[in-house]
């Protein structure tokens, strides 16, 4: 287990040189040791290979050495005294001191709990931290797989929040960590590989006019290769990593080659799971069916998403645009057959060989997808490369990793004219779904099933006719050098390379309602990111001192192109190519981005009680002016384990850890001068360009800086069956660079501009218990709660709203409002007396609005927290995850066209009532709209009407139910924001690993093997909103607060199986 050994030694504490004639002095009293009589000599092993850095001190003094590259060690010691040899991740020994002595440690799986992945990698004794660390561990991840691996860490980490768009299987994942600190951005952190950053790069945006979720990066990361993943929380964890790890970053650790004796393993690693919708559109009115006002129309075509129809009993019969008559009639679940069980396999071989200080471990995975969508479908190759070497002092690793991904139909969003899930939501009760297949006529063009309307597209042929293709090909090389000077001093040169070429085309077949003559856009997308890193570590201990330092350089470029085509006006209907089309334009972009950074650290242990650590880092931006790009983050912690002092048995751990760091962000690329480029056609021979900023450039512009503050106490009782880690922290971001509206005559869109301060204070705790231990069973509970209070507290003076993402034809947007949490809901709302009764038009019946804006809601939590619980029994255990989120608000267009077709349960009120004064109105051959006709019966809508003097009576005026919902959903969107709250199991597995002896006595040639019967999102145990799931998100932007359309979420259940040869 060398090459693991050196590893954990070479990381395990973060170091620089320290200055000469310090140097010296160490060194100096080290020969003064090594001169005096008695010298002991003996090796450290793990019983197999040496164990390098291992300390060894003489019991009850101050006298210690540390073992070399060979293992050995030489002590000042008498015969007879007591050596204590201790080593991170292994059980301490004593032994009696003699000449030649060896020392074999074995590995302490609770100590290797103790030890977590920090900065730069560096492995750390956790007692030594002064910032808070959330970990994962890699066989959490392996067995209840997701597409897209993060979303698994949901309900695991306190103040850590994953949510998902409607994307499905290929859509990617937003993450948040101690809420948002910039108004502009996505607030997502860094994900750091092996040492390397990753590309997160989502292409493709679902804005405020619709679009498609194209993933991101970390979807292509298996969890069969993850050991572990660390949540750098703080800016105090994170502060090294400068300003790409402004909102946090996630440490992933990757798996390599077992080191030990030679040998060679083979691993197979399978699931299989069915999908189905978690969430349908089934709390719905069953009365009434297709029409308005209480009638249908005869050619079954016009108000096919209304149902303000009459009451559908089945009595009569209409033909619809199919030619096929039907009986009018309720259709429960009217639009669930449209989706279909869908299914995800996934299959993992791994293969290892080691020999002498060699190791290769290579990974194969194979993932396909069929959605619940019909005909889309998901196939995504991974093949993963790592291989590690020792040559003397020479340490030696590569990774490279080749992801292959297909996506055939990904879903759009939001407002897009072919979001399946806003054209089925209002459809009428009286219609199936299933009639739809029939989506083209003899002739192959749409057929026209409700008059052409552009905004409810046939489902079936959008995902038949128009589909949309995307193809990505993502190359991930990690090379790692490391020099062994001294059994305390290294160098480490690390080069890493992340390339992803994308493709997505977009074809609407001609006929399509709104793309009549056809369309395709293709965009070809091409982003490479490098990144160069040099290190030089030294660590030491004397006496009761410990001193880690680390000195490095890193290099970081981005390259990013992008071509985007457009074809219009298909004359060639069976070849989709660019070449079909009349007329086609292409547009290329591209930007380049360079942070070039300086930083260092030093660690201080003091008799393993105090810890006292400081880092520095300084980046160089390209992205912002010469005459402020260059910004320095300090950051300072500490621990104080004071359970070393107290030696109490009921709390054999416990400490306290103090934190104050500084770091920053900057801005996109070319928002500091004037972009120019080529217009799409030639005038008279010519090519013209012209302006293509939307922004005003500031050559004034600064970074932001977040400062934070963080204090923590971490504990555990009753012989470590129980663990607590309780966490304060204070973070405050200041100079957000801001995109703020200017006026249309400057010919820009934005001017960008230093404006504007958020704070996030908060709290979170982390609870580890084990009720129950016996000899066969135990019990594990593992609770955490997070609360942030997310404070925008200033602006540009002299405002006091700025737009995050908007709902444009709802005339709803979420804000940063000035005093409130970040991500206000607003809007107008109902007109109201100075008692806060709505006020109602006197002639109409129906209310009366303001149309300013009003805080209707608020995107952010309260607090979030989650569960876990494991019961195991022998060789049998049963896991379940639950994830709570409480206090956010939603606005829901889904909703609110609920109620604008006449589908929600309420709009039952007053409708027969005003069914029958209606058919009274016609009898007595009165008009409608007639003055002298009143309605005797109705909707009387909730409010007062003012009598003109001050004095208000209750409203007596009957309205038809649709007219009243119908107003109210396009002026008062206030009635449509929900509690989004609610409570979500998030995965169950059931485990059985069959017993080694069993298999050493049948199957000799199985190493290992266990079988999993898991699944993900299986229910959700409590919710508001009614009909979706409330982790629905409007786009994968910025649009918290806000959903339209959503796509039922999937639940899965299946098996895994694991074999080890």
């Amino acid at each position: 287990m060398s090459k693991k050994r050196k590893l954990i030694f070479m990381l395990c504490a973060g170091s620089m040189m320290i200055p000469p004639l310090a140097a010296t002095a160490i060194a100096g009293n080290l020969v003064g040791i090594e001169q005096q009589n008695n010298q002991i000599t003996g090796t450290v092993t793990d019983g197999q290979e040496p164990i390098i850095g291992a300390t060894v001190r003489v019991k009850g003094t101050k006298i210690a050495a540390i073992t070399d590259l060979d293992g050995q060690f030489f002590i000042n010691a008498k015969p007879g005294d007591i050596l204590e040899i201790s080593y991170v991740g292994y059980a301490t020994q004593e032994v009696k001191a003699v000449k030649g002595v060896n020392v074999v440690l074995k590995e302490d799986a609770k100590a290797m709990d103790e030890v977590v992945v920090t900065a730069l990698g560096i492995k750390r004794e956790r007692k030594a931290l002064g910032y808070g660390v959330g970990e994962v561990k890699g066989e959490e991840l392996q067995k209840a797989k997701e597409t897209n691996v993060i979303n698994s860490l949901a309900g695991k980490v306190a103040g850590l929040v994953v949510s998902q768009t409607a994307g499905g299987a290929s859509g990617s994942t937003r993450v948040i960590l101690r809420g948002s600190t910039e108004m502009t951005g996505n607030n997502q952190p860094l994900y750091v590989i092996d040492g390397v950053p990753l590309d997160n790069t989502n292409y493709g945006s679902a804005g405020t006019s619709g679009g498609y979720d194209l993933g991101d990066g970390i979807s292509s990361i298996n969890p069969d290769d993850i050991e572990s993943m660390s949540v750098l929380k703080g800016p105090a964890a994170s502060a090294l990593y400068g300003s790409r790890a402004s909102h946090g970053v996630i440490l992933i650790t990757t798996k390599k080659a077992a080191a030990g004796k030679d040998s060679f393993s083979i691993e197979y690693n399978g699931s299989f799971t069915w999908e189905t919708q978690l969430a349908k559109w089934d709390d719905i009115q069953q009365i009434y069916g297709m029409g308005s006002n209480g009638n249908y129309s005869v050619d079954a075509v016009s108000n096919t998403n209304k149902s303000w129809g009459p009451k559908a009993d089945g009595g009569n019969m209409l033909t619809y645009y199919d030619g096929v008559s039907r009986p009018y009639k309720i259709i429960p679940n009217n639009t669930s057959d449209f989706f279909r069980t869908g299914s995800t396999q996934t299959n993992s071989v791994i293969l290892g060989a080691t020999s002498g200080k060699s190791g290769v471990r290579f990974t194969f995975t194979d993932m396909r997808n069929k959605d619940i969508v019909p005909n889309s479908n998901m196939s995504r190759d991974i093949f993963n490369l790592r291989a590690n070497t020792s040559l003397g002092k020479l340490d030696l690793d590569f990774s490279g990793n080749y992801t292959r991904e297909h996506v055939l139909n990904r879903p759009a969003l939001g407002d897009s004219k072919s979001n399946i899930g806003k054209n089925l939501m209002t459809l009428a009760t009286t219609y199936d779904a299933n009639w739809l297949r029939t989506y083209e006529n003899a002739n192959g063009e749409y057929a026209n099933w409700n008059g052409m309307d552009p905004y409810n597209v046939n489902p079936y042929w959008d995902v038949y006719k128009n589909k949309n293709n995307s193809d990505k090909d993502a190359f991930r090389l990690t090379g790692k050098a490391v020099y062994n000077f001294t059994p305390h001093f290294k160098l480490q040169a690390t080069l890493g390379a992340d390339l992803n070429y994308y493709d997505f085309d977009d074809f609407k077949y001609p006929t399509s309602p709104g793309f009549e003559s056809g369309r395709l856009q293709s965009q070809n997308f091409k982003n490479r990111m490098y990144n160069f890193e040099l290190l030089a570590l030294y660590n030491n201990s004397w006496g009761k001192w410990d001193f880690n330092g680390t000195l490095g350089g890193n290099i970081y470029r981005v390259n990013n192109h992008t071509t985007t085509t457009t074809g219009q006006d298909m004359s060639i209907r069976d070849v989709v190519s660019i070449s079909s089309f009349n007329e086609v334009a292409t547009v290329p972009s591209s930007y380049r981005k360079r942070i070039n950074s300086l930083y260092g650290s030093v660690s201080l242990g003091w008799n393993h009680l105090l810890y006292l650590d400081a880092t520095l880092r300084g980046d160089q931006s390209s992205t912002l002016p010469t005459s402020h790009n260059e910004y320095v983050y300090p950051s300072f912690s500490g621990s104080f384990v004071f359970s070393d002092l107290l030696k109490w048995s009921a709390m054999p751990y416990g400490k306290l850890r103090l934190s104050w760091a500084q770091v920053g962000s900057d801005t996109d690329p070319y928002q500091l001068g004037l972009n120019y480029t080529k217009a799409t056609y030639a005038y008279s021979g010519y090519n013209i360009a012209y302006i293509n900023n939307t922004t005003i450039p500031n050559k004034n512009l600064k970074p932001t800086k977040t400062n934070s503050f963080e204090v923590g106490l971490e504990a555990k009782f009753l012989n470590n069956r129980i663990s607590l880690d309780a966490t304060y922290y204070r973070q405050s971001s200041k100079n957000q660079i801001m995109g703020m509206a200017t006026s249309w005559t400057s010919g820009y869109t934005y001017r960008l501009i230093n404006a504007g301060e958020i704070d996030n204070n908060g709290i979170e705790i982390q609870l580890g218990t084990r009720p129950i231990q016996t000899k066969d069973f135990s019990w594990d509970v593992n609770l955490n709660f997070a609360k942030n209070s997310n404070k925008v507290k200033k602006l540009v003076d002299g405002m006091d709203m700025f737009e995050l993402e908007k709902a444009t034809w709802c005339n709803v947007e979420v804000a940063a409002v000035v005093g409130e949490n970040f991500g206000s809901i607003v809007g107008p709302d109902f007109k109201r007396n100075a008692q806060g009764q709505i006020l109602i038009d006197p002639n109409s019946g129906l209310p009366e609005y303001d149309q300013s804006n009003h805080i209707l809601g608020n995107a952010s939590w309260d607090w979030t927290g989650g569960l876990t619980t494991t019961l195991t029994y022998k060789n049998l255990s049963l896991n379940a995850v639950f994830d709570v989120k409480v206090g956010a608000d939603l606005y829901s267009m889904s909703a609110r066209a609920s109620y604008e077709s006449g589908k929600a349960k309420e709009t039952l009120q007053g409708r027969e009532q005003w069914y029958v004064s209606e058919e009274q109105r016609k009898a007595a051959g009165v008009q409608a709209g007639t003055a002298n006709w009143k309605a005797t019966g109705g909707f009387i809508a909730p409010g007062v009407i003012d009598n003109g003097d001050g004095t208000y009576r209750p409203n007596d005026i009957y309205v038809n139910p649709e007219d009243y919902w119908m107003s109210v959903s396009r002026n008062a969107p206030g009635v449509f924001v929900y509690d989004n709250s609610y409570i979500k199991c998030r995965e169950i597995t059931l485990s059985y690993q069959v017993p080694n002896s069993w298999l050493l006595k049948n199957l000799k040639w199985v190493k290992g093997a266990s079988i999993s019967f898991v699944t993900r999102n299986p229910f959700i145990v409590w919710k508001n909103i009614p009909n979706i799931d409330p982790d629905s998100n409007y786009n994968n932007t910025t649009g918290m607060g806000l959903e339209y359309g959503s796509l039922p979420s999937r639940k899965s259940y299946g098996f895994n199986v694991n074999l080890k040869f």
